[in-house]
């Protein structure tokens, strides 16, 4: 999948989802109904294979969640605030885009 669209699908899924539960290092959305198809197009696997920092990516149909774990010293703990709250302040979306910009790896071939 390219950057932009994994990008894209990202966002997408944040906007449409809630902070059920955050520690640094794992976090637990609670997604609407529309975002559990955005999560099968994102593939979860995608953003452990592709952002640099996710160590960990499940999805969880029946509870409507996703699970993230990831590495505090690469994935600030307040990118995932600003991610899922920043349908609230559409101001903040570029500087998000450019963050998870840097964290994106190569695609493996």
């Amino acid at each position: 999948m390219n950057e932009d669209l994994l990008i894209d699908r990202l966002i997408g899924l944040a906007a449409q989802s809630e902070i059920a539960h955050h520690i640094p290092g794992r976090i637990r959305l609670k997604v609407k109904l529309p975002a559990l198809l955005l999560a099968r197009d994102l593939e979860v696997s995608d953003l452990v294979d592709r952002f640099s920092g996710i160590l960990d990516a499940r999805a969880n149909a029946g509870a409507r969640s996703i699970v993230i774990s990831y590495d505090t010293g690469t994935i600030a703990p307040a990118l995932w605030e600003r991610l899922v709250n920043g349908k609230n302040d559409p101001s903040h979306k570029e500087s998000i885009r450019e963050q998870l910009e840097r964290l994106i790896q190569p695609a493996n071939k």
